[in-house]
């Protein structure tokens, strides 16, 4: 089967091979919250409904062509003269080809006007749902073999290479992957910046069918080790595809609230409200809390800087975050627990957060 050539058969089959796993898509869209300014702070009271509706889009009855892109169907994209424009495309080759070879770069895209008018009118219950099926996509393009004319290995005698890498391997695999501690930015060009980061993460295709035919020569009934081994050979990589995928699905968010005016759910205080985004300090929410709070705190330069959590004596609690910084936007939790690890008791604590030649204290309530 090359480039899915029956579309109508393509839609009819089930799409259970076509995706990143649901586990992978839900940690994905859970952890890109960690990465948005500190002024998108209430995305974390919707981390749970951003993370459970991360995989809608592979049971809502849109087309399967929306999660992909054969990129490697037009030569010119690698000579820098595709065109990224969708009417562009349509023009120079047809609607038929266009979809059939996917579209997953425009489906973004028209999620993302969607999601900043939802935001631009308030409502936020429509806003919720987009960035969640939004996130989907974006990690869809981040899966090498949703690049490629051989998604499934047909090609090149790697059947069934798309369930192995994506969902199964990384099911075994996945809890392992490392974050960062990076602040998502604003795409100016989003569409540009996505056809960016599909020329970075196709060269990933070749990588995958060799790591295949390695371990599937030692172990060719796909077992235990064919998969250690299948890690051994893609962990690296992988980790640094699902790790920019979280970041690129925190900056499309926070590109479409920059582009609707910033705007707040109702009940919401901005953190513009109630402090200028030059000063130096550090902010909790939820709080009073029970479980976690996340802690927030803007650097205009770059420093060493540690972020502690004390009792009333000023007795060292737990540390959240020390060694250098540079300038920006950070967010850290706070899970209740001190530095052996066990839990602490209700009450009121400090945050505290300090440079060389500034601190900045916030109380914490724990409730339980």
């Amino acid at each position: 089967m090359s480039s899915r050539n029956s579309l109508a058969l393509f839609i009819l089959i089930p799409l259970l091979f076509i995706r990143w796993g649901w586990n992978s898509h839900r940690f994905i869209n859970e952890h890109a919250v960690d990465h948005l300014p500190a002024a998108m702070f209430f995305f974390e009271d919707h981390r749970s409904y951003l993370s459970e509706h991360s995989v809608d889009p592979d049971s809502d009855g849109d087309p399967g062509y929306y999660h992909y892109i054969d990129i490697d169907h037009y030569p010119e994209f690698f000579t820098g003269q595709l065109p990224h424009e969708w009417q562009a495309m349509i023009d120079r080759y047809g609607q038929y080809t266009v979809e059939n070879n996917g579209v997953v770069p425009w489906v973004i895209e028209w999620w993302l006007e969607d999601l900043t008018s939802a935001m631009q009118n308030g409502n936020w219950t429509n806003a919720w749902q987009l960035a969640a099926e939004m996130g989907h996509y974006i990690a869809d393009s981040h899966q090498a073999l949703h690049l490629t004319v051989n998604y499934n290995g047909y090609d090149t005698g790697n059947d069934g290479i798309h369930s192995r890498y994506e969902t199964k391997m990384m099911d075994v695999y996945r809890s392992g992957i490392s974050m960062d501690d990076s602040i998502a930015t604003f795409w100016d060009t989003p569409l540009d910046s996505i056809f960016s980061y599909i020329d970075d993460i196709y060269p990933l295709v070749d990588l995958v069918m060799a790591a295949d035919d390695r371990a599937s020569a030692v172990d060719r009934y796909y077992g235990s080790t064919y998969y250690s081994m299948m890690w051994e050979d893609l962990g690296e990589v992988t980790t640094w595809s699902v790790q920019r995928a979280i970041v690129d699905v925190a900056a499309l968010w926070y590109t479409a609230w920059e582009n609707a005016g910033r705007p707040y759910p109702d009940g919401v205080v901005g953190v513009n409200e109630f402090s200028k985004p030059e000063s130096f300090q550090l902010f909790a929410y939820p709080n009073p809390f029970n479980g976690q709070t996340t802690l927030t705190f803007q650097l205009a330069e770059a420093g060493e800087v540690s972020v502690d959590i004390l009792d009333l004596t000023g007795r060292l609690i737990s540390t959240l975050s020390t060694g250098y910084r540079g300038a920006g936007d950070y967010r850290l939790t706070w899970d209740g627990f001190d530095l052996k690890h066990n839990a602490v008791s209700s009450g009121v604590y400090l945050g505290q957060l300090k440079t060389h030649e500034q601190s900045s204290i916030q109380k914490l309530i724990l409730i339980k």
